[in-house]
């Protein structure tokens, strides 16, 4: 069991170092990697004057290069030119990668230094929490992000990373235009490039998401804890009630309400923190958003079109082969915007429950408990309620990141995929 458990951290760190190092190729992080001491802290990251360059140069390359590719797509790429249909759905594709790849990039080197002091801040609220856990289980719990369900998604959104590049592949291996121009070549793999530099900024949003969503389960074990330590002092007074002991709980009702104060304190930062990831990713939430639906669609309707259109099989005499490279490119990039989807949904959930549990515990806790912690609770609860009203993490105020949203998604999807049926069905009757 012990031997299964490293092996599971070993890949773990070799996964997250491996989207680390892709993030700085792809000009997305400019910091450098956190390190670990040995009590369990880790130390701030800094800025990489050399990365931060090499992110700006990584811009100007998508910016200038990005015409031309468009350009060689536009003019080379035989499949889309078969019929105006497919051409007007696949250029819209490619249209779409290419504005969102531009504003992805330039927000990421624009907003270097504010993404750095974000993770400095969620890493400083980390060495908060753990001065405030004072029992040894939770100490290791929170040292380690090694949760059989952080495995899951960290492994699963690396297999979905990977996934999607099967159509990029088949096509730059069965194109004959691939095979006899190098600059076509070049500019498919652009594409790609391009795909992938938006997955992995979503990538790293999971991630952080999953690091807040830790601190913030803790957090609530701690609250949890600290509220049932309230309700044993004050059983333990009501037993012996000893002018000595009286002393003794009010000086340990004192000491719980500072903590329970400090864990308010902890909360609200953390809030902010969440509020502040989302905004620094809305765009790309956006744009992540549009461009998987629209892969979608196009990767059914191309099924569509080359096994059951009218005009394919008049000019072929019989439908193409199916294309699994497509589906696998479509199923991995659902995944993946499932997984950005629930895992903000999840951290929202996770608020409602540190109020749900404060509700709880804070009806247990007896009126006749000291003043301090009393008012510490009131506060807390209040702080809880306006949050839970206030806090959104949206897609640049359009919609909402909640599991609603996947279900909209796939009805779009539908909807779109029905009406260019409907087209093809009139256009090439």
């Amino acid at each position: 069991m012990l031997h299964l458990r490293s092996a599971h951290l070993l890949l773990l760190h070799a996964t997250l170092r491996g989207i680390y190092e892709l993030s700085r190729l792809f000009g997305l992080m400019a910091a450098t990697l956190p390190q670990m001491s040995g009590n369990g802290n880790v130390a701030d990251v800094r800025c990489s004057r050399y990365w931060r360059l090499h992110g700006y140069l990584v811009a100007v390359f998508v910016l200038c290069y990005s015409p031309h590719a468009f350009y060689m797509i536009y003019t080379r790429m035989d499949f889309l030119r078969q019929n105006a249909l497919l051409f007007i759905v696949g250029c819209q594709h490619f249209a779409l990668l290419l504005v969102s790849t531009v504003f992805m990039v330039y927000m990421h080197t624009t907003r270097q230094m504010c993404i750095i002091r974000w993770l400095n801040k969620l890493l400083s609220c980390r060495r908060q929490l753990l001065q405030l856990l004072h029992t040894r289980r939770l100490r290791e719990s929170l040292r380690q992000l090694h949760t059989r369900d952080h495995l899951w998604t960290v492994f699963l959104l690396s297999a979905s990373i990977v996934g999607s590049s099967s159509h990029s592949v088949f096509v730059l291996s069965t194109d004959p235009m691939s095979q006899r121009s190098g600059t076509y070549f070049c500019s498919v793999l652009f594409y790609y490039g391009l795909q992938l530099g938006l997955q992995l900024c979503l990538g790293l949003y999971v991630l952080a998401l999953l690091l807040i969503s830790h601190l913030l389960h803790h957090c609530n074990l701690l609250l949890d804890r600290i509220l049932s330590d309230a309700v044993q002092v004050h059983q333990s007074l009501v037993k012996w009630g000893m002018p000595q002991r009286w002393r003794l709980h009010a000086a340990q009702q004192h000491w719980l309400a500072l903590e329970l104060w400090r864990l308010w304190r902890l909360h609200g930062q953390l809030l902010q923190l969440s509020q502040r990831l989302c905004s620094f990713h809305s765009i790309q939430l956006l744009a992540f958003v549009a461009f998987v639906s629209i892969e979608c669609v196009l990767h059914i309707f191309f099924s569509y079109f080359v096994q059951f259109s009218r005009w394919w099989l008049r000019k072929f005499r019989q439908p193409a082969p199916f294309n699994i490279y497509g589906l696998i490119t479509i199923s991995s990039l659902f995944v993946q915007l499932a997984f950005v989807i629930m895992q903000t949904h999840r951290l929202r959930c996770i608020y409602c429950k540190t109020r749900r549990t404060l509700s709880r515990a804070a009806l247990a806790v007896p009126p006749s408990c000291s003043k301090a912690l009393r008012q510490t609770l009131d506060f807390y609860g209040l702080q809880l309620q306006l949050n839970e009203r206030i806090y959104k993490m949206s897609a640049c105020g359009l919609f909402e990141m909640n599991n609603a949203l996947l279900f909209d998604i796939m009805q779009t999807i539908l909807i779109y995929v029905t009406i260019l049926i409907q087209f093809d069905k009139i256009i090439n009757a």
